[in-house]
Order: structure tokens, then C-alpha cells, then sequence
């Protein structure tokens, strides 16, 4: 850039040559502003340059324009703009594809792929002969396409998300702590196939030990941070079973003022208080089922007898054991809890303990989150 500006200030016929000779100095002070001084011994001048892209512009230090015009780009590589390659969408690598199908793990599927025992077609019922075989784990395919191994049909590509009903008693883990594990604890790691499992597939989130309900599970981390960041404001809709007739007004106040916990405050959005018949099932009779955090204040609070009310609301946040915390402190601590909406995600009529796929317009959103 010193050069550059040099060369052109030596034929400008506005400035004499010996002002051009005498540059001694050439800082930067800013990022697209220049000052060119001249030696102490000529005539103290200072003039501003200031570059866009390939052009520059000199002025007078008092404002009054010298010149204006356009350079050559500098072949700097300080200058030169690299090119990104263009990645070609749509298409995957086979020994990726194979493990986000849960064939195995990626090394694994590099060698099933390299030993070309894949082939591709266009779709499942294709006869031997309009099938194509791979010739290698580089090879690109659509992460959709009709996949056979050895001959055989793979399973189609691992859903975004799915849906599960979490039972009473199970740990939103994949697997226990090493300290539990003489007590044999349910978690999730027991119910999600092992295909999926190879997949990556994680929950999204936690349920609380003894809170059924709704949890989702995700092939997408990105979209499992978008689901839970507090920030997205994505909606969590509760059904609580509480102690006593809860006042609607009342309650709907103080969620909406914030409650007060140690951990901070919290606001929720009270849907409606109905009267309840009380809880569907009792607590674990057996202590060691429950880990030392979840014994809590408000699991000694507990009162299954007497009279109770169910509150729906929504949260946006998802703090260990929080709606359970702050309708303990609204006066109304909670027997049983179950999650019946994350986003645009509905329990539904899903049965305890099965899975389902997103429905059409749940997917649509879940997409939309990605973008």
C-alpha cells in the first residue's frame, strides 16, 4: 500500500516531487484511514487517504480534495480475497450416510464402503440390475436414497427428532452413574433402539425422575441447543397435580410477577385450574431409587391425601425441577407432573412408554429452527 500511494503522489502534477521524496512516515489509523507526513526537513504536510476496496482518495488535511482515483488491486496477500469452494448440497459422503443410519460407527462403515458392498437405486423395490454399487467411502449420495447391503435394504435415514412418553420412575439419561448401577434405575438408554443409539440420537433435555410426560429425542445437536436455549424462548406446557384448591386469579398473579427460588426467579403463564381427583400413582417405595439431588424440600412437602387442583402453564425455561419449586412456593407443592407440549410438539393420545414420528407440520418447525 506504501508503494502504491508513493507511485501516486510522485505524478501528481498537484504536488511537487520533493514533498513525494521526503515521506518518512506511513501509520495506519484506522482500518481504512491513512496520514503520509513528509520529512521535518521539507514543507510539513499532512494528507488523509482514505481506501475502499481497489480506489483511493487523498485530501488536504483542511478538507480540500487533491485527488481522486483507482488503483490496481494489491497483490498482497494481506489484500487477496480467497474464494470459498462451493459446497454441492444435497449430497453426503456413503460412510457418513451408513452411520447416521446406524449401520455402525463411521470407521466402520468406511471399510463396509470400501469393500463396495453397497449399492444405490432410486427406490426401494429396484430389481438387481438398476441398482449402482459404490465404489468407495468418498463416493457421494443423497442421504435419502435407497441403500442395500450385500443386497439387503437398509433402513431409512434416522428421523429429526422423535417422540417418546417418558413413564414415572425413568432417568432422562443414556445411561446410569457408575454408583447406581447395583441398583438397576430405569433411563432412556433402555428404551431407544440400538440403531438409534449408533445415530447420535440424544434427549433433548431432562424430565425429572418421578415427572412423566413428553421429551423429545434429537439426531441434531444444533437443534437440540435451539430447543432448550433460553433465549429461543421455545414453550414447555406442564400439567401439575397440586395440593389444595388452588385460586386461578391468585396463582395466575404470581406466576406471572415471578417466584422467588434459590436459584433465581422465575415467571410462568397459567393456562387454567381445574379440580383434580389427585395423583394416578403413589412415590417409589424404595428410597435408593432416587438420586441425592432429587431429595428435595418439595418431595418432603408431598401431601397425597387430602383435596388437589391440576395446573396447566407454560415455561420457557427449563432449571432443575423449577415448576415444581415455584408452585411449592405459591403455597401449592406438586405430587405429579407430566409434560404434554415442547414447541409445537404435542404428547397427544401417545400411549406410556411408546414413540412416535413428528407429524407434518411438526417437522415443517422443528426444520424452520435450523434455519
Amino acid at each position: 500500500m506504501k508503494a502504491i500511494i508513493s507511485t501516486m503522489l510522485s505524478t501528481m502534477f498537484l504536488l511537487r516531487p520533493s514533498s513525494v521524496r521526503g515521506l518518512s512516515t506511513f501509520a495506519s489509523c484506522s482500518s481504512s484511514r491513512y496520514l503520509l507526513r513528509t520529512a521535518p526537513t521539507q514543507l510539513s504536510r499532512t494528507y488523509d487517504v482514505y481506501t475502499t476496496g481497489t480506489s483511493a482518495a487523498i485530501t488536504k488535511t483542511n478538507g480540500g480534495v487533491l485527488m481522486s482515483m483507482s488503483s490496481s488491486p494489491s497483490s498482497s496477500s494481506e489484500t487477496r480475497k480467497k474464494k470459498t469452494p462451493k459446497k454441492k448440497m444435497g449430497v453426503q459422503r456413503i460412510d457418513k450416510v451408513l452411520a447416521d443410519r446406524g449401520v455402525g460407527t463411521r470407521s466402520q462403515t468406511f471399510e463396509i464402503a470400501k469393500g463396495k458392498r453397497i449399492t444405490m437405486a432410486s427406490h426401494p423395490d429396484a430389481p438387481h440390475e438398476e441398482r449402482t454399487r459404490i465404489k468407495g467411502p468418498k463416493e457421494k449420495v443423497p442421504p435419502d436414497a435407497a441403500l442395500f447391503l450385500d443386497g439387503n435394504l437398509l433402513p431409512s435415514a434416522a428421523p429429526l427428532l422423535l417422540v417418546y412418553h417418558k413413564p414415572k420412575f425413568v432417568l432422562s439419561v443414556m445411561e446410569d452413574d457408575k454408583k447406581y448401577k447395583d441398583q438397576e434405575r430405569k433411563h432412556l438408554g433402555q428404551v431407544l433402539s440400538a440403531r438409534y443409539k449408533r445415530c447420535g440420537m440424544h434427549p433433548v433435555g431432562r424430565l425429572d425422575y418421578d415427572t412423566t410426560g413428553l421429551i423429545l429425542f434429537s439426531l441434531e445437536g444444533k437443534l437440540t441447543q435451539r430447543l432448550l436455549h433460553p433465549k429461543r424462548g421455545v414453550e414447555k406446557e406442564y400439567v401439575a397435580t397440586v395440593q389444595g384448591k388452588a385460586d386461578e386469579e391468585k396463582l395466575k398473579q404470581m406466576l406471572s410477577d415471578g417466584v422467588e427460588t434459590t436459584d433465581g426467579t422465575f415467571s410462568a403463564q397459567l393456562l387454567e385450574v381445574t379440580p383434580s381427583d389427585g395423583p394416578a400413582s403413589a412415590p417409589a417405595d424404595d428410597e435408593m431409587l432416587w438420586d441425592e439431588e432429587s431429595s428435595t424440600e418439595d418431595r418432603a412437602q408431598m401431601d397425597y391425601s387430602g383435596e388437589h387442583s391440576d395446573v396447566r402453564l407454560i415455561v420457557t425455561e427449563g432449571k432443575y425441577r423449577m415448576v415444581r419449586r415455584i408452585l411449592a412456593n405459591c403455597g401449592h407443592p406438586v405430587v405429579e407432573l407430566r409434560r404434554e407440549r415442547h414447541g409445537k410438539v404435542t404428547l397427544g393420545d401417545l400411549a406410556v412408554g411408546e414413540f412416535r414420528d413428528l407429524k407434518d407440520e411438526e417437522l415443517e418447525w422443528a426444520e424452520s429452527l435450523l434455519k
